[in-house]
């Protein structure tokens, strides 16, 4: 949706096919663009009848382009249903360097490399993962960078609201609860660092499946009253802003955006040895081994307090010759578009 917002000023019109309603803000984007919402549901439970209908929205729509996001060969089922409904520029986005499915996405690989035109990835390792030896276009996840600046009232405020000493060491995670975030690792950690230094914190921004058995976790292992459990933020740059370090002990990362923000927010980062060395764009950023948790707690405590401004500007400066801005992205997308159109009438 940060790609959308920057394709009202262009000669992208931009429908949504998704699983679930969106929010109101993401289809109010939609709209502006002359598009239009369209929620079909059963993808996995139905995929015939999943493809029929997105074959029929391609069809009516008379889709030039469908663009689809995903991390398996699952994906062939977005492309039959676009090759179907008449779409000549079919392109699955991978975003991941692995995959759920893992049964299911062996048995479509063959129909999947015979139905999409051109393929695109958010960075090597996960081009790689989905596309092995055939070409990829990488497209880096972006964002507005200048928002997830570094901000001192920010953090003040934030720290106020959810009880946080100016003094106190503060922790901070984003991401969905789930077993690829890993967040019961991070509970456990954080539990071994609190036994050195008392007065710190843990922040938990989102939501997911396994949020009530990491509560739980927080309360047996006695430190509830040390982890905030922030729920889906709307802005995450304030929860930034407020940590000492920032924490992703994923056991799987395509190019994790969360990364590139707390970068951005020139936040220290310590990250597990799984996710992609491509997301390191500064020296913010260590990496450490999720095999012990006394070893991860061990990196959170040895990091190293750094002028904030300071580190913000110079990763942001960083973080947009790499690639990761959304204004220049999105530039860059629609004329990819284009040119794939230019292609397939010549």
């Amino acid at each position: 949706m940060n790609y959308v917002s920057h394709f009202e000023a262009t000669r992208v019109r931009c429908d949504l096919v998704a699983p679930n309603e969106p929010d109101e803000e993401s289809a109010k984007l939609i709209e502006r663009t002359g598009g239009q919402v369209f929620v079909v549901r059963h993808r996995n439970s139905d995929p015939l009848g999943y493809i029929q209908q997105l074959s029929l929205i391609v069809s009516e729509r008379r889709e030039q382009i469908v663009h689809a996001h995903g991390n398996s060969a699952t994906l062939a089922f977005e492309m039959i249903a676009a090759k179907l409904g008449g779409a000549k520029i079919r392109i699955p986005h991978s975003h991941n360097t692995t995959c759920k499915m893992k049964l299911a996405d062996q048995a479509l690989r063959g129909m999947f490399r015979h139905n999409y035109t051109d393929a695109m990835a958010c960075g090597e390792a996960a081009g790689q993962w989905l596309f092995e030896d055939k070409p990829f276009t990488v497209l880096h996840n972006a964002i507005p960078v200048e928002h997830f600046h570094f901000d001192g009232n920010k953090r003040a405020f934030t720290r106020g609201e959810y009880g946080i000493e100016r003094d106190t060491f503060a922790v901070c995670h984003v991401g969905t609860f789930n077993v690829q975030k890993n967040q019961r690792f991070l509970i456990e950690a954080f539990a071994l660092l609190q036994k050195n230094k008392p007065d710190s914190a843990l922040l938990l921004v989102g939501e997911g499946d396994l949020e009530p058995a990491c509560r739980q976790q927080a309360k047996a292992l006695g430190i509830e009253s040390r982890v905030r459990f922030l729920g889906p933020l709307q802005d995450v740059s304030a929860a930034l802003s407020a940590c000492d370090v920032f924490a992703l002990p994923s056991l799987h990362e395509g190019l994790p955006l969360t990364l590139v923000e707390a970068q951005c927010a020139g936040l220290p980062c310590v990250a597990s040895t799984f996710v992609t060395r491509e997301a390191e764009l500064t020296d913010l950023v260590s990496f450490c081994g999720i095999e012990k948790a006394e070893t991860f707690a061990e990196a959170l405590e040895s990091v190293q307090a750094v002028d904030r401004e300071k580190a913000s500007d110079e990763a942001i400066e960083k973080v947009r010759a790499a690639g990761y801005d959304v204004t220049n992205n999105a530039e860059t997308l629609v004329k990819w578009y284009e040119a794939l159109i230019r292609e397939a009438k010549a």
